[in-house]
């Protein structure tokens, strides 16, 4: 059983077959639509645009190449802390731009198989005020920072 029906955004008349609910009175086009359009305006698509942003940032400051080895292809940028980590994830004293031998491929160096190395290296190419500095801004809390606006 079928009856026919305006969607209520193009004004186009369209079939509505029995098993629809009432409530959906708009054409396929328009749904389609209305999708694409939420899903460019949700929370995980925002993140990960972001996310390939920061990542060009990283390799253009760093110049395209490796900080660990020089290589110049197959470049990954590593967050230092981790992106679950709100306050440094976008940050770009928060990522280094490495090949993917040195990020997570090599067992003798790499960001993610030998994190000590990773961090003994850091230490010596940045410093330990850097890190500092960084680990101060990961470790910032909500609480902290809104106790002044109180």
């Amino acid at each position: 059983m079928k009856s026919k029906k305006i969607c209520k955004i193009c004004q186009k008349l369209r079939d509505i077959s029995f098993f629809e609910t009432p409530k959906s009175l708009y054409c396929i086009d328009c749904k389609k639509k209305a999708k694409r359009v939420k899903k460019k305006q949700s929370k995980s698509y925002i993140n990960k645009k972001k996310d390939k942003e920061w990542a060009e940032a990283v390799k253009e400051r760093d110049g395209h190449r490796c900080q660990y080895c020089g290589k110049t292809t197959f470049l990954n940028s590593h967050h230092i802390f981790s992106r679950s980590n709100f306050l440094t994830r976008w940050d770009l004293d928060n990522g280094i731009t490495l090949c993917s031998g040195c990020h997570t491929l090599s067992s003798k160096f790499s960001a993610h198989k030998t994190p000590i190395e990773f961090i003994d290296w850091l230490i010596d190419k940045k410093g330990q005020d850097f890190i500092n500095k960084l680990r101060a801004t990961a470790r910032k809390t909500t609480k902290t920072t809104n106790s002044f606006i109180i």
